[in-house]
C-alpha cells in the first residue's frame, strides 16, 4: 500500500491501476492481509500516504485559470500574422499564453503530417512556445504544467523526426521525458512517450529499443482498455520488426493489430497497417499474398485525398508489378510515383523508387537507363547524407552493365542503407 501510493515508488501506473482493481472486488485474501498489516504492535499511520495521493489527484484535476479568449479565436489570429512574426507573439505576447491554444496547435501539427512536413513543424515549434510561456497558475498546478511542456516537446521531437533532424529530435525527446517525469502521471500520456521514443529509435536504426518501447506503450494502453491505440503501439512494433528484417514476425503483429483499429477514429492507422502489411509480405517473397491484400485496401486509399498517400499506393503497386513480373508495367508505375515525389520535394521516396526502377532495369537488360537513373539518383542520395560506402555501391551501380547478381546485391545494399531514413516516414 505504502508503495503504491508513493510518488515514486516501484509500481508503474499500469500496476498501480491493477493493484486498486483487484482491491476494489474485495478479495478476501487481501483483505485479511491487510487488517493483519495494520495489526503490528505500534501500529502504522497511512495518513501521510494517503495526503500524497490526494494531492496527486487534486493536481490531476486542476483546471487552471480560464482563458477569456477561445483557443480557436487565438489560433486563427495567431496563424493570420507573417511566421517570423508568430513566434514572437507566441513567446512574448501573454495573450497567446493558453493551454488550450498550446493544445490545439499540436493536434493542427498532427493533422498536417501527410501534406506539408514544413507546416507540422511549424505549428509543433509554436505549441512548444505557448507552451513554455505557460505557467502553473495557467494549467493549475506545477504537474499539470509538467504534462502540457512534456506533450509539447513530444510532439515538437516528432516535426524534427519527420523532417530528418534526427538529432535535435532525440535533444527534444530527452526534454519532454523529463518534463513528464514531473507530471501527473497520466497514462497515456506516458504511453505516448513511448511510441514517440520507439518512431525516434526506428529512424535511428535502432530496432530493438524501438520493439521494446512501442512494447511498454501497448502495455499501458492495454492495461487502460485504450483497445484502439494498443493497436495504434502494435503498429509501431510492427514498423521496427519490419526494418529489423523480421517480416515473419512484422506480419504476426500487423494481423494482430488490423482487427483491433477503429476505421473512423483513426483511418490513417487502419490505412498504415495495411501498407505495411502489403510491404511485410514482399519483404517474405510472397507476391500474391501482397497483392491480394493491396487489392483489398485499395477503396481505403481512395477515401483520402492526400496526394502523397496516394502516390505511395501507386508506388507500392508498381513494385508488386515488378515482384510478380510485370515489368514494362511496373517501369510506367515506378515512373508516375518517382515524379510525383520529385514535384513534392521527397528526397528519400525518390531515392527509394528510384532503387525500384533501378532493379526493372537490370531485369530487362536495360543499362542505358539503369545509368540515366543512378546518375539522376546520385544528387539526391547525397543531399540525404547517406555515407561514403553507400555513394560508393551507387557508382558501382552506374556501371554494372552485363553484371545483374553484382547489380541486385548493389540495390539491396543500398536499401538497407536507406531503411533507417524509410522509418521517418512511416505511420506518422
Amino acid at each position: 500500500m505504502e508503495s503504491l501510493l508513493r510518488e515514486k515508488g516501484s509500481a508503474s501506473a499500469l500496476g498501480a491501476a491493477r493493484v486498486v482493481r483487484h482491491l476494489l472486488r474485495e478479495c478476501a485474501a487481501c483483505q485479511e492481509r491487510s487488517r493483519a498489516q495494520l495489526r503490528p504492535k505500534g501500529g502504522y499511520d497511512y495518513s501521510a500516504a494517503f495526503l500524497r495521493a490526494e494531492q496527486k489527484l487534486s493536481d490531476f484535476f486542476a483546471e487552471g485559470r480560464p482563458c477569456p479568449v477561445p483557443a480557436e479565436i487565438l489560433s486563427t489570429e495567431l496563424r493570420s500574422l507573417p511566421k517570423a512574426e508568430q513566434k514572437n507573439q507566441a513567446r512574448h505576447n501573454a495573450r497567446f499564453k493558453s493551454r488550450k491554444l498550446a493544445e490545439l496547435l499540436i493536434e493542427s501539427s498532427h493533422a498536417t503530417r501527410y501534406r506539408d512536413v514544413s507546416e507540422m513543424l511549424h505549428l509543433a515549434e509554436l505549441a512548444l512556445l505557448v507552451a513554455e510561456a505557460c505557467t502553473a497558475e495557467d494549467t493549475g498546478s506545477a504537474s499539470k504544467l509538467g504534462d502540457l511542456k512534456g506533450r509539447a516537446w513530444g510532439h515538437f521531437a516528432i516535426s524534427l523526426r519527420v523532417s530528418g533532424r534526427l538529432h535535435e529530435a532525440e535533444e527534444a525527446i530527452t526534454t519532454a521525458r523529463r518534463h513528464i517525469e514531473a507530471g501527473t502521471g497520466d497514462p497515456p500520456l506516458q504511453a505516448r512517450l513511448f511510441e514517440q521514443r520507439s518512431s525516434i529509435r526506428k529512424s535511428q536504426g535502432r530496432y530493438p529499443e524501438a520493439i521494446e518501447l512501442a512494447d511498454e506503450a501497448a502495455a499501458i494502453y492495454l492495461g487502460i482498455g485504450q483497445t484502439h491505440n494498443y493497436a495504434t503501439a502494435l503498429v509501431h512494433k510492427a514498423l521496427a520488426c519490419h526494418y529489423a528484417g523480421l517480416a515473419e514476425e512484422a506480419v504476426a503483429v500487423l494481423n494482430q493489430a488490423i482487427p483491433l483499429i477503429d476505421p473512423e477514429k483513426n483511418p490513417h492507422v487502419l490505412l498504415a497497417a495495411c501498407h505495411n502489411l502489403v510491404f511485410s509480405y514482399i519483404a517474405l517473397d510472397q507476391p500474391e499474398q501482397a497483392l491480394s491484400l493491396y487489392f483489398e485496401a485499395r477503396e481505403l486509399y481512395k477515401e483520402f485525398e492526400d496526394d502523397i498517400i496516394l502516390l505511395r499506393a501507386g508506388w507500392q503497386e508498381g513494385q508488386l508489378l515488378r515482384d510478380l513480373g510485370h515489368l514494362t508495367a511496373a517501369e510506367t508505375t515506378l515512373l508516375q510515383a518517382r515524379k510525383g515525389f520529385v514535384e513534392r520535394n521527397l528526397a528519400h521516396e525518390v531515392a527509394m523508387v528510384s532503387l525500384d526502377l533501378a532493379w526493372v532495369y537490370v531485369k530487362l537488360g536495360r543499362f542505358d537507363s539503369l545509368q540515366q537513373t543512378v546518375a539522376e539518383a546520385i544528387p539526391i542520395f547525397t543531399s540525404l547524407r547517406v555515407g561514403r560506402e553507400a555513394l560508393a555501391a551507387l557508382l558501382q551501380l552506374q556501371h554494372a552493365a552485363g553484371q545483374e547478381q553484382q547489380a541486385l546485391d548493389l540495390i539491396r545494399l543500398l536499401n538497407s542503407r536507406l531503411a533507417p531514413l524509410a522509418s521517418r516516414n512511416a505511420a506518422r
